[in-house]
């Protein structure tokens, strides 16, 4: 079949310079291994990820599709606020992404239905090869108009547990937009863990304040242990009782040793150092409970999508004799104080040493609540001129007190 040709003239193509001489280092051998899955009809997909180019945080994703009765290569790059499609024949696809190792994205990962291959690249640029079970089937090439690819397989055992997928590992139709906030939320923490300077050698511990029924807690628990492959102790901060006992019959069910539920506010989150802290959706000042919990204990990454807000309102006074005719309709006031008041949570977290991103999170369709306050520890933060801008914004909006600022250790 021409199919079969075209896969087998675009694996003898990188063969002649990764295979038949012997492999000289991990990223030979990660090309050879991935133009043999397309050859063997193995292949499932392909993800690159620690993106080290030019401009914008970027990933992306190659799968097989079949156009017009021939198989192409597709690949999906995701930026912040959208996603760019290209289409190679197959061998000019393993070619492209090829040169985009090692210069562009740090990491590879390569999905089979015989085994997953993983190439990463070490802060001295030494790549490191390593082998693991299959996590996805193989797939045939597949029409090109068929529904976007995610991240996160819809037949995650996780996501039949909490009723997202049925049976047979298929979004319900119910669950569609939850399915696409997890999957979202997934990408998106892809990205900042591959920045953030986690040990190797130790477990990644992880908070989840405020984890409600648990969807993003799995999801993030799943990919650490299953796809990065990471030892992971999870911790989710849930105050309803019922959904604690929910969660945790789950987690046994599914033999999540490593995560757990807990009944108790943010405010009286455990003083345990965690890597990550993850706050989504908790109301109010919740929000800044969770992000000074991550703060005080020095977390590497903080993850939070704010939700109610209504502490800056009320403060909010004509300072400069220019906001009256904004602040005078209770409905733009109240929007006005939550981008200040997610504005602040920004500063404070660059003051404390955080490379701060607000990202759109889902669709303004399913919730107003949509930006993601992403923090990564770094030492390359201005913290000054942070603090700075924080007093002034304090200054020409005339509030005078944040729930953030007064949780912080070493608040002024």
């Amino acid at each position: 079949m021409a199919d079969g040709k075209n896969l087998g003239m675009a694996a003898n193509a990188v063969r002649s310079d990764d295979i038949m001489k012997p492999p000289t280092d991990a990223r030979a051998e990660f090309v050879a291994a991935f133009a043999a899955a397309l050859d063997e009809r193995s292949f499932a997909k392909l993800a690159l990820g620690k993106f080290r180019g030019d401009g914008e945080t970027r990933k992306a994703v190659a799968t097989l599709v079949a156009i017009k009765d021939k198989q192409q290569l597709k690949l999906v790059t995701s930026f912040p606020r959208k996603d760019e499609t290209k289409m190679f024949a197959v061998e000019d696809g393993i070619n492209f992404i090829k040169v985009l190792i090692g210069k562009q994205y740090m990491s590879a990962t390569l999905f089979t239905s015989v085994r997953d291959v993983r190439l990463d690249y070490s802060r001295k640029g030494v790549p490191h090869l390593a082998t693991g079970k299959p996590t996805l089937d193989s797939s045939a090439p597949v029409s090109h108009d068929r529904q976007k690819a995610y991240l996160v397989p819809p037949d995650r055992p996780y996501l039949k547990a909490l009723d997202v997928a049925d049976r047979e590992g298929r979004i319900k139709p119910s669950m569609q937009g939850k399915y696409r906030q997890i999957c979202r939320f997934i990408e998106i923490a892809a990205d900042l863990i591959s920045e953030s300077a986690f040990r190797d050698d130790a477990p990644l511990t992880v908070v989840d304040i405020g984890s409600g029924k648990g969807y993003l807690t799995f999801a993030f628990y799943d990919y650490v242990t299953t796809t990065l492959r990471r030892t992971c102790q999870m911790t989710g901060i849930e105050l309803r009782g019922d959904l604690v006992a929910l969660c945790n019959g789950l987690a046994r069910d599914l033999k999540f040793d490593g995560l757990t539920f807990v009944a108790e506010a943010a405010s009286q989150a455990s003083s345990v150092p965690a890597d990550v802290v993850i706050a989504l959706h908790a109301c109010d000042t919740a929000t800044d409970d969770a992000m000074a919990f991550g703060i005080n204990t020095g977390a590497r990454l903080i993850l939070s999508a704010p939700c109610c807000q209504h502490e800056i309102a009320p403060q909010i006074r004509d300072a400069n004799e220019g906001l009256k005719g904004l602040i005078k309709y209770p409905l733009l006031k109240q929007r006005q104080a939550d981008l200040v008041t997610d504005a602040a949570r920004a500063l404070l977290l660059e003051a404390s040493g955080y490379k701060v991103r607000l990202i759109e999170f889902v669709s303004t369709e399913h919730t107003s609540k949509n930006i993601l306050i992403s923090a990564v520890k770094s030492a390359g933060v201005d913290r000054f001129a942070a603090r700075q801008q924080y007093r002034a914004l304090q200054d020409a909006i005339g509030f005078s007190t944040h729930h953030l600022a007064s949780q912080l250790k070493d608040a002024e």
